[in-house]
C-alpha cells in the first residue's frame, strides 16, 4: 500500500473514531459532574458565592475527571469504529485489498498515544493543582461566604466552633434581629451569648470574619457548678469568628495533592517512613499507568469490535464498562498488594496495563490470522456451534407444534404480544431497552468505579470489611439509578430513533403512510412508564436505601460515631412554642430518659428568662421528672435566683417528640415530605427550601417523557450518515441543559428569589414549550 493510500486511511479511520471519542468524552465527564452542579449552584445563589469562585471551583474539579475518561472515552471509541467497519464489511474490502487488521489498527494506536500523552500531562500537572486548588479555594468560599447560609429560625453550623439561631432577617439579609450564639469550645462550660441585632463584616486587612453584635448579654454556666453561674451585659460586642484569610492552616494534603517533584522527593527520603515511601512510589507509577491505559483499551477494543459484525453502539456500551470495570478491579487490587508491600510497586500497579494488553495482542493475533492458520480446534469448534444452532431450533419448531395443538382454535394466530402492540412497536421497545440497559449498565459500572477509586485508600486505612464495603455500593444503586435514568433513556431513545433513521426504515415508514409521531408512540409510551416506575423508586426505595447507605460512608469514612438522622443527634431543639430551647446529651427511647437535658426560656425579645438543668431525666405519668435538677431564673436587672432542688422540668411535649426521625427530603416519601412541610409552616418557619424539594419529586420524573418529546424532531431530522452521532450529541446537549437549568431554578427557589412551585417547574415548562416549538418543524 503506497504512502497516498495509508494517509487516507489514517485519516479516515482516526475521523471516524473522534465524533465517537469526543461524544463518549462529553457523556461521561458529565454524568461524573452532574451532582456537581446542584453544589455549584447553591454556592452561587444560596451562599452568595462570586461566579468567578464557582467556576473556578468547576474548573478545578474537570481534570480529575478528565484523566479518568480519556481512557474510556477512547475504548468506547475504538469498539464502535472497529465495529462499523465490520459491520459495513469495509474491513473485508480492505482485507481483499490486502490491508491487514494491524495496519487498520495503526492509525488508532497513534490517536491513543496521542491521547495517552495528553491524559499524563493532565494526570501529572494538573490533577495535583487541581486537588490543591479545591482545597484551598473550599476553605476560602466556606468562610466568605457563611453568613449567606444563616436562615431564620433555624440553627446554623457554618462557623467553626459556634452554634447560631437567628430569629429574624432583614430584607436584604445583612441585619439579623434576635440572636443566638452558642460558644462549643469548651467542653466543662455552657456559653450563651443573647443580642438583640447583629451584623457579619469581613475585615478588610485580613479578610477575617467578624459578628458585631449590639445590647448583649453573655452567661456562663459549667454543669459541675451549676450555682456559679456568671451574667456579663455589653452594648456593643464583637466575636471573630473565622481567622484571618492569610493564617490559613497547615495540611497535609496527601499524594494526590502533591506534585511530581514533591512525590519523587519523598519516595527517596530516608528519613520517611518505608510506607509513605512507598505510598509515593505508587501515586507516581499510576500518574503513567492509567494515562497509557489508553494503548492498551486500544489493544483490546479493537479486535473485540471486529468480532461484532451487528455494529451495535449497544454492543459497544457493554463491553466498554465491562473492560473499565476488569481494568480497576486489576488496577485497584494491585494498587492495594502494592501498598500492603505484597507485590513490588512496578507488578501491582502495573498489573492492569500488561493484562489488557497481552489480552489485546492475543486477540488481535487471531483476528489477523489467516483461516488456513488458525487454531485446529476451530473446525471443531464450529461443529459444535452449528449442531447447538440446529438442536435450538427443533427444539423451538417441537414446543411450537405442540402449543398449537393445546391451544384453543379461537386464539390460534395471535401474536404473542399484546394486542395493542403490533410488530413494529413490539420491534422498538426491544431495541429501545436494549439500548437504555446498556447505557444503564455503563454508566451505573463507570460510577461505582470512580467512586470506588476514590475511596480505596479510605477503605485501606480503615480496615472496612468487604461486606460493608459491598453493602454501600448495593445500597447507592438506587440513589445513582435515580439521577441517571432520565439522560440515560434520552440517550436510548435517540439512539433507537436514529439508528431507523440511519437505515432508512423512517424513510420507509412514512412512503408507507406511518407518521413518525405513531412510530414514537411506544417509545414515548415506554418514557411515561419508566417515569412512574421512577417516581415510585424515589419515593419508596432511594429514601430508605440513602439513609443505610448513609450510615455505611461514615463507616467507610473512619467517623469514630456514624451519623445518624434521628433528633436524637441533633441535641439542639426548640419546642413548638418557639421559646423554649431543649439541649441534652442523649435520649434513650427504651426508657424515654434524657441525658444531662438543659432547658432554656426565652422571652419575647429571645432574652433568657429561666435555665433549667439535671443530671437526667425521664418522663413518668405525663412530665419529666429530674434527678438532680435544679433551676436559675434571670430577673430584669441582671439578678437571679437560683433553686437547687427542682423536681420536674417545663417540657410540654411527649417523648416521642426526641424520639421521632430527623431525615432530609431526599430520604422522606412525597407524603411524609408534604406532612413535614405542612408541620414547620403551622410553626412558623420558612419552608421554601422543602416544598422546592416536594415539587421536584413529581417534576423530576416528568422529565423522562419530556426530554423523550423533545428530542423526537432532532432525532428524525439528523440524517443517514451523521444519525447517531449527531442523535447523541442531541442528548448530551439537551441533558446538560436540563440539568443546569433545574439546578439553578431549584437553588433560587430554595432561596426565596422565586416562588418555589415556580422554581421547581419552570425547567419542565420552558422546554415542553421548546419541543412544541420543535414539533412544528418535524416533517412526519
Amino acid at each position: 500500500m503506497g504512502l497516498g493510500n495509508r494517509a487516507i486511511l489514517f485519516r479516515s479511520v482516526v475521523l471516524e473514531a473522534l465524533p465517537n471519542f469526543l461524544l463518549a468524552l462529553a457523556t461521561t465527564t458529565f454524568l461524573l459532574l452532574i451532582r456537581s452542579l446542584f453544589t455549584l449552584a447553591d454556592l452561587l445563589t444560596a451562599r452568595d458565592v462570586a461566579a468567578g469562585d464557582v467556576l473556578a471551583l468547576l474548573l478545578l474539579a474537570v481534570p480529575h475527571v478528565l484523566a479518568l475518561t480519556v481512557p474510556m472515552a477512547l475504548l468506547f471509541a475504538v469498539v464502535t469504529t472497529a465495529g462499523r467497519l465490520a459491520a459495513d464489511s469495509e474491513v473485508v474490502a480492505l482485507q481483499a485489498c490486502g490491508v491487514r487488521p494491524g495496519q487498520i489498527l495503526r492509525p488508532l494506536l497513534v490517536l491513543a498515544l496521542a491521547l495517552a500523552l495528553v491524559d499524563a500531562w493532565v494526570t501529572v500537572v494538573l490533577v495535583p493543582i487541581g486537588n490543591r486548588g479545591i482545597v484551598e479555594r473550599t476553605a476560602r468560599v466556606a468562610l466568605s461566604g457563611a453568613s449567606a447560609t444563616v436562615e431564620p429560625r433555624a440553627f446554623t453550623e457554618s462557623f467553626p466552633g459556634y452554634l447560631l439561631y437567628v430569629e429574624q432577617l432583614d430584607k436584604d439579609g445583612s441585619r439579623w434581629n434576635g440572636v443566638l450564639l452558642f460558644d462549643l469550645s469548651s467542653p466543662t462550660e455552657e456559653r450563651l451569648i443573647t443580642a438583640e441585632t447583629g451584623v457579619v463584616a469581613e475585615d478588610p486587612r485580613d479578610g477575617a470574619t467578624w459578628l458585631n453584635l449590639a445590647d448583649t448579654a453573655t452567661y456562663v454556666l459549667k454543669p459541675s457548678r451549676p450555682e456559679a453561674a456568671q451574667r456579663t451585659s455589653n452594648r456593643e460586642l464583637s466575636i471573630r469568628l473565622s481567622p484571618p484569610a492569610g493564617a490559613a492552616v497547615q495540611r497535609d494534603l496527601g499524594v494526590r495533592a502533591s506534585n511530581w517533584r514533591a512525590l519523587v522527593a519523598r519516595a527517596r527520603d530516608p528519613e520517611r517512613e518505608p510506607q509513605a515511601r512507598r505510598d509515593a512510589l505508587v501515586e507516581l507509577h499510576k500518574r503513567v499507568a492509567i494515562p497509557l491505559a489508553s494503548v492498551a483499551f486500544c489493544l483490546v477494543a479493537f479486535p473485540l469490535g471486529l468480532r461484532n459484525r451487528r455494529g451495535g453502539r449497544g454492543f459497544g456500551l457493554t463491553a466498554s464498562v465491562m473492560l473499565v470495570l476488569a481494568y480497576y478491579v486489576l488496577l485497584n487490587n494491585g494498587t492495594l498488594l502494592a501498598r500492603t508491600g505484597k507485590l513490588p510497586v512496578v507488578v501491582g500497579v502495573w498489573l492492569a496495563d500488561l493484562a489488557l494488553s497481552a489480552l489485546g495482542l492475543l486477540l488481535l493475533r487471531r483476528a489477523s490470522a489467516a483461516p488456513s492458520t488458525r487454531s485446529p480446534l476451530a473446525p471443531l469448534v464450529a461443529a459444535v456451534r452449528a449442531g447447538l444452532v440446529r438442536a435450538r431450533a427443533a427444539a423451538r419448531q417441537h414446543t411450537d407444534k405442540f402449543r398449537w395443538a393445546n391451544s384453543d382454535p379461537a386464539a390460534r394466530g395471535t401474536a404473542p404480544f399484546p394486542q395493542f402492540l403490533g410488530i413494529l412497536d413490539a420491534y422498538l421497545l426491544r431495541q429501545c431497552l436494549a439500548f437504555f440497559f446498556a447505557v444503564l449498565l455503563a454508566v451505573v459500572g463507570i460510577a461505582i468505579t470512580v467512586k470506588f477509586s476514590e475511596q480505596l485508600d479510605e477503605i485501606q486505612k480503615n480496615s472496612v470489611p468487604l461486606v460493608t464495603v459491598v453493602s454501600y455500593y448495593l445500597l447507592s444503586l438506587p440513589q445513582i439509578l435515580h439521577d441517571i435514568v432520565p439522560i440515560s433513556f434520552l440517550v436510548a431513545f435517540l439512539g433507537t430513533a436514529t439508528l431507523l433513521d440511519r437505515h432508512n426504515e423512517a424513510t420507509a415508514l412514512k412512503a408507507a403512510g406511518v407518521p413518525l409521531t405513531r412510530v414514537a408512540a411506544p417509545l414515548l409510551l415506554l418514557a411515561a412508564l419508566l417515569g412512574v416506575g421512577l417516581f415510585l423508586l424515589s419515593d419508596s426505595v432511594v429514601q430508605r436505601s440513602n439513609r443505610d447507605a448513609q450510615r455505611l460512608e461514615d463507616i467507610i469514612r473512619g467517623r469514630r460515631v456514624a451519623r445518624s438522622y434521628r433528633a436524637t443527634d441533633r441535641p439542639w431543639l426548640f419546642l413548638p412554642d418557639g421559646r423554649t430551647l431543649v439541649n441534652f446529651i442523649q435520649y434513650d427511647p427504651d426508657t424515654n430518659t434524657l441525658l444531662r437535658p438543659s432547658v432554656y426560656v426565652f422571652g419575647t425579645r429571645l432574652n433568657l428568662r429561666a435555665h433549667y438543668g439535671a443530671q437526667r431525666a425521664a418522663y413518668v405519668d405525663g412530665e419529666w421528672r429530674a434527678e438532680g435538677g435544679w433551676v436559675r431564673r434571670w430577673l430584669a436587672d441582671g439578678s437571679s435566683d437560683y433553686d437547687p432542688k427542682l423536681t420536674t422540668l417545663p417540657l410540654p411535649v411527649e417523648p416521642s417528640y426526641f424520639g421521632r426521625e430527623y431525615r432530609r427530603p431526599s430520604q422522606m416519601s412525597f407524603r411524609e415530605l408534604r406532612d413535614y412541610v405542612l408541620l414547620l409552616r403551622t410553626a412558623g418557619y420558612r419552608v421554601d427550601r422543602q416544598v422546592v424539594q416536594l415539587h421536584l419529586k413529581l417534576a423530576y420524573p416528568a422529565s423522562l417523557f419530556l426530554l423523550s418529546w423533545l428530542a423526537l424532531p432532532f432525532a428524525f431530522g439528523s440524517g443517514a450518515h451523521r444519525g447517531t452521532v449527531r442523535g447523541l450529541a442531541v442528548a448530551l446537549t439537551l441533558g446538560m441543559a436540563y440539568f443546569g437549568a433545574t439546578a439553578l431554578f431549584t437553588k433560587l427557589g430554595e432561596v426565596s428569589l422565586l416562588h418555589p412551585a415556580l422554581a421547581a417547574w419552570t425547567p419542565t415548562v420552558v422546554f415542553t414549550l421548546l419541543a412544541a416549538n420543535r414539533h412544528t418543524t418535524l416533517r412526519t
